[in-house]
């Protein structure tokens, strides 16, 4: 994917999901990451990407809360894997909202 109208934001999720994959970042931190890249995505053309990191982060939000704690790195790494794969490929029309997997 061409990172759009904000580069900055995706390289920055791109990366935590990765630091989230390598054991290098905490769920909290994820989440954090996500909530921040989303606030930033304004763009109609992007609506699709901010609908899909709201998503993400309250999906994170609740394994915090409801998985058990030998299951959470597991859990997280499913959704920052459905993020990386989103991002690579975006709906063929973004303004039609989030493909599901």
């Amino acid at each position: 994917m061409t990172n759009g109208l904000y580069p900055e934001a995706v390289q920055g999720v791109k990366q935590v999901c990765i630091d989230l994959l390598a054991g290098k970042a905490s769920i909290e931190q994820a989440q954090a990451a996500l909530h921040a890249a989303e606030q930033i995505i304004v763009g109609l053309d992007e609506k699709w990407l901010r609908a899909l990191l709201f998503q993400a982060e309250n999906r994170l939000e609740e394994i915090r809360f409801t998985v058990s704690d030998d299951r959470q790195a597991e859990a997280a790494a499913e959704v920052v894997r459905h993020v990386l794969h989103a991002i690579r490929q975006p709906p063929p029309s973004q303004s039609h909202g989030v493909r599901h997997p």
